[in-house]
């Protein structure tokens, strides 16, 4: 997907992954990973074949070319951005390892290449056109319709992140890419992070901004202590979506529901997100959603409890 030639085995069988293709090949298939790279919690590994991390090594990308050596994948799937960089980065790294480096570009807009790409590549033709069809089902409509949203309707919102719900992706991150996509306002207006993103602001910026609505990210961790800080701290209550109980915490099981990864993971959240911010204009059974969602991309049958809990994580604050 970035204009290169790589020369792959007939049968592709392993495949070395990076965080951001971690469910992109999980929804093809929860087997030929040779590596995993992220640490599960129970509640996560809920929905998550065993097969996909137990008995594998946690091995990330970065400096870990004697360990992927070591792995013998058949391939090595890295998706990203595919600026001039990181084409030059994955030319060197297999001109160095002698395994084939294929690159897959992740921007929400291509999901159903990606979709096919992959499915080419790992000769799953038709699991990738089930995967294409979900998106072009529920996704393909939500820009048009999100752009015909009048600048004065256009709900005003902060994506909380950190312990302290003081740092964040402003647009044009390719952390907070849907909040771009749904026809909100991200109301930061900070620098731009490369890599992991997660600028710092302070609390003065926000009393200026004053959110509509806060979305938080608690670090995908059950305790989800940075909606808790946002909810119950003084400094918070001054802003008026804490005070109209517009908080939110976004879904993060079993992979962040808009980011953390920027990977497929994004397409239910994607969904979720516009329904939250605009329920009138896009009017989707969200159980349903969930259920179909899972079912496809994480082979995990919902129950109807499963999905509303999925959905709806906010703690009870005591």
């Amino acid at each position: 997907m970035a204009g290169r030639q790589v020369e792959i085995p007939d049968s592709v069988r392993s495949v070395f992954i990076d965080r951001h293709s971690a469910t992109l090949v999980y929804a093809f298939d929860t087997v030929m990973t040779v590596n995993v790279v992220f640490h599960y919690n129970d509640s996560e590994k809920k929905y998550l074949k065993k097969s996909f991390y137990e008995g594998k090594p946690y091995v990330i990308e970065e400096g870990s070319d004697e360990e992927i050596v070591r792995l013998k994948p058949d391939i090595i799937l890295y998706a990203n951005d595919l600026s001039p960089q990181k084409i030059d980065q994955a030319n060197k790294l297999q001109a160095k390892l002698h395994i084939p480096v294929v690159l897959v570009d992740m921007r929400v807009n291509r999901y159903k290449e990606i979709f096919r790409f992959v499915g080419n590549l790992l000769h799953k033709q038709a699991k990738a056109e089930e995967l294409a069809e979900f998106v072009h089902h529920y996704i393909d409509s939500i820009p048009a319709v999100a752009g015909e949203i009048p600048a004065d309707k256009r709900h005003r919102v902060y994506y909380a992140e950190g312990d302290d719900g003081l740092r964040t992706d402003p647009t044009g991150s390719v952390h907070s890419v849907l909040l771009d996509s749904i026809g909100v306002k991200n109301v930061a207006e900070v620098e731009v992070l490369s890599g992991k993103g997660m600028t710092v602001v302070s609390m003065e910026q926000l009393y200026v901004w004053q959110p509509e609505i806060i979305l938080v990210w608690s670090g995908n961790f059950d305790e989800m202590s940075s909606y808790k800080a946002v909810k119950t701290s003084p400094k918070w209550k001054l802003l008026h979506a804490v005070k109209n109980n517009k908080v939110y915490q976004v879904p993060w099981r079993p992979f962040g529901w808009i980011d953390r990864p920027p990977g497929v993971n994004r397409i239910i959240g994607y969904i979720w997100l516009a329904h939250l911010m605009y329920p009138e204009r896009f009017p989707f059974d969200m159980v349903k959603v969930a259920k179909e969602y899972f079912h496809k991309f994480y082979h995990y049958n919902l129950s109807d409890s499963e999905a509303k809990e999925l959905l709806n994580p906010q703690p009870k604050i005591v």
